[in-house]
């Protein structure tokens, strides 16, 4: 319920922060995000890794120092498992039996495949997804591996506006600059199966703070 709670905050968030209004920088930080992860889901196939996030964010979407209005949205990730050749993937993902269909689109960064669902799913979702290639389906069960984490989005807030608190300030020059925030999940190649929360806030001239979190020990493992 805590995560609920937290996103009634984001959709009456103010956009611009105005000299002389009183609201505090931590303030701005939290109210105006413009990505916030609510679980992460994963699945192994024979061939592929699938991953799933999903929660809301802006749109357009556009780090600018700017929020402006929330969509759901759930971001659909296949990767080929090594020594896999993968092309002109099509999906299926059946949550809770309703289903939704589409081709997957290779990632210009990466050699991943992703599809966006337009909506967010819930923790405790029955979620299957099958990939389908050269005519044959890889069936993935999707568990939340989010629910295991010891800090959620709220406490990583709270952790990061606390230790940004003077760069934070900087940041807002005093409510002079609009501001916005990001709270995502991530992992990085170095550490598959280790999740971390990644916070960062960037002002309208461009100037961006960031931190890593621990979602086990809450501990800061990363600054920008």
């Amino acid at each position: 319920m805590k995560k609920f709670a937290y996103l009634s905050l984001c959709f009456v968030a103010m956009v611009f922060c105005f000299a002389g209004c009183g609201i505090k920088p931590e303030e701005l930080a939290k109210n105006n995000l413009s990505e916030l992860h609510l679980n992460y889901f994963t699945a192994e196939t024979q061939s592929f890794t699938i991953s799933m996030w999903s929660g809301f964010r802006e749109n357009p979407y556009v780090i600018d120092g700017v929020k402006q209005q929330s969509v759901e949205f759930c971001v659909l990730n296949v990767v080929p498992k090594s020594g896999v050749k993968a092309f002109g993937l099509g999906y299926t993902v059946e949550i809770n039996e309703e289903t939704f269909n589409g081709e997957l689109e290779e990632s210009p960064f990466d050699d991943s495949f992703g599809a966006d669902l337009e909506m967010k799913v819930d923790d405790l979702d029955s979620i299957f997804v099958y990939v389908i290639v050269d005519g044959e389906t890889e069936i993935g069960k999707m568990t939340c591996i989010s629910n295991a984490f010891k800090i959620n989005q709220t406490q990583a807030l709270d952790i990061a506006v606390s230790h940004l608190e003077s760069e934070l300030l900087d940041l807002c020059d005093n409510g002079n600059l609009s501001i916005e925030g990001y709270c995502k999940i991530i992992s990085t190649d170095k550490n598959l199966g280790v999740y971390f929360w990644y916070i960062n806030f960037v002002n309208s001239n461009g100037v961006q703070i960031a931190v890593v979190i621990d979602t086990t020990s809450g501990e800061i493992v990363a600054q920008k």
